[in-house]
């Protein structure tokens, strides 16, 4: 089971910041949550709440990126609940623009979001925090303050 909770996981957030709208139809609780810090200055509140608005906010996170990639580095399922470590790389299009507007340089985050499950198998929250570079990337820093430690067989 918590396999299965695994795979749905990163199918709807490669989907939600895929632009897929769809997926959250499919796969959300009618009264999703979703939150993140940026949200509070992005939209000023700290969640998108409900499963029409997180699908509203799928297809205009997905209109704003070009050539988007998301990359889940790891994930833990256990009880009911997956944690996904990913990380997200895409060119922000000129204007917010659509389809042929040119593309803005590279950017990229990593962060962390743990989902919710329902009985029923439907993701009811989606928790997650997000910086830059993430948490993958921060480990691979030439920062020899940010190393993970040392062990027996390094």
């Amino acid at each position: 089971m918590d396999d299965d909770l695994r795979q749905v996981a990163e199918r709807y957030f490669r989907g939600v910041y895929g632009g897929d709208s769809a997926v959250v139809s499919e796969l959300a609780g009618e009264d999703v949550v979703c939150t993140y810090p940026i949200f509070a200055s992005l939209f000023g509140a700290p969640a998108i709440r409900g499963r029409a608005a997180v699908a509203a906010f799928a297809r205009r996170f997905g209109a704003r990126w070009a050539d988007a990639r998301i990359t889940i580095h790891e994930s833990v399922a256990e009880a009911g609940r997956v944690v996904l470590i990913w990380s997200f790389r895409a060119r922000q299009r000129e204007g917010g623009g659509g389809p042929g507007a040119p593309a803005a340089p590279e950017q990229a985050w990593g962060g962390i979001t743990l989902f919710r499950f329902d009985a029923a198998g439907k993701i009811v929250a989606e928790i997650g925090e997000e910086s830059a570079p993430g948490p993958v990337g921060r480990l691979r820093t030439d920062d020899p303050d940010s190393s993970p430690p040392a062990t027996a067989t390094d």
